[in-house]
């Protein structure tokens, strides 16, 4: 399957590709775990399958056609795909032929979030629930569809959005666990097991907006359009330390080992050594909202609403690099970095790929006690 590009101007010379496939706004991105293939959701009801590193260029191998409303997120697993949709829907598709093979139906609303762990499917809705539903739907007969939803966390007053799981550890006979984040400005964690609330994170004076945890799962991480970020004892409940410093929404955050990464809706951006609460450096420049955040080999990409991609050597603060997506920029929904490419989705429907070989030459190297891949919160 060919796919559409367009040539841009680029004073720097990164650019190499604008694909232009998708009709409308690129809401989300997710990377294959061996980095071969791409997925991005869209406004235009879709999701497509790209190839990432294919030399002459990046190739879209497949189109995921049949939600009724947009895509508003993306996981894949092995070689599936999970897509949440606005028409209240979770569809897993199989990556080479791009058939629907499941198509899951309960939720009332919206669907936030969507997350994959190969025994189950986990989902976050704006009709205040939470779902867990079986991965494997090959014994469910037809008009027994709805047996493949085996828990639904209800407790949350308002919207559900950032989902967390953290698996059962075997040493320990810990019990599966999912958080939830909600508008109605706490978090929750509950046992996939019993479907029980076992603990409420109750602090924020704003809905959650994102979270994380660290390394070891124990400590929670919640942002809050309060501007603050709030630390947790995850089994205990406990508030362990308050974050001030954002004056507007936190739009993100990402802890990497010792380190936590902060951004609002302000265009500040900051970092943290989060066990002792101290705000070492912030990241400036962005003249808008930042709305996305990722860690690499020693740098930190910012994406803003400005319509800027933005590299800071994190150690020091220092901008390496930045990446325009045009004359009028556009809105950076989310990105990606695989290999030696930054690949971008914006609110213009585009997917920008740029070139960033060598970008790390410039960075001093992080020591390793500090360094270490970014936790999965969403």
């Amino acid at each position: 399957m060919g796919s559409s590009k367009s040539k841009q101007s680029d004073p720097g010379g990164y650019l190499q590709e604008t694909l232009t496939d998708h009709s409308d706004s690129i809401n989300y991105i997710c990377l294959a775990d061996d980095e071969s293939i791409l997925v991005t959701g869209s406004d235009d009801k879709t999701a497509r399958l790209w190839a990432t590193k294919d030399a002459t260029g990046s190739e879209c191998l497949g189109v995921l056609r049949g939600h009724t409303g947009y895509v508003t997120c993306v996981h894949v697993f092995d070689t599936c795909v999970v897509t949440g949709s606005s028409d209240g829907t979770v569809k897993r598709w199989d990556m080479t032929s791009c058939e629907c093979e499941f198509t899951y139906t309960g939720h009332a609303s919206q669907v936030m979030r969507v997350i994959c762990t190969g025994q189950y499917v986990i989902s976050s809705s704006k009709d205040t629930t939470a779902k867990v539903w079986l991965f494997d739907t090959d014994d469910l007969r037809e008009g027994e569809e709805e047996k493949a939803c085996i828990r639904t966390f209800k407790g949350h007053l308002k919207m559900v959005h950032p989902l967390i799981f953290i698996p059962s550890d075997d040493g320990k006979m810990e019990e599966e666990m999912v958080i939830t984040g909600s508008a109605d400005y706490s978090a929750k964690l509950w046992s996939v097991d019993s479907g029980g609330c076992l603990v409420t994170y109750s602090d924020h004076r704003g809905p959650i907006m994102t979270m994380a945890t660290d390394n070891s799962a124990r400590i929670l991480f919640t942002g809050s359009a309060d501007a603050t970020v709030r630390t947790w004892h995850i089994r205990t409940g406990k508030l362990l330390k308050v974050f001030e410093g954002h004056t507007l929404q936190i739009m993100c955050l990402l802890v990497v080992n010792k380190l936590m990464y902060t951004a609002d809706s302000a265009g500040v951006a900051k970092c943290w050594v989060w066990n002792l609460g101290d705000n070492t450096r912030d990241y400036k420049g962005h003249k808008h909202s930042v709305t996305y955040l990722r860690f690499n080999k020693g740098i930190l990409y910012t994406g803003c609403g400005d319509g800027v991609i933005r590299c800071f050597e994190a150690k020091s603060g220092t901008l390496v690099r930045s990446f325009i997506t045009n004359d009028s920029p556009s809105v950076i929904n989310c990105f990606a970095v695989c290999d030696n490419k930054l690949f971008a989705g914006s609110q213009d429907g585009k997917l920008r790929v740029w070139d960033i070989t060598n970008i790390n030459e410039a960075v001093a190297p992080i020591p390793e006690s500090l360094e270490a891949k970014p936790e999965a919160g969403q």
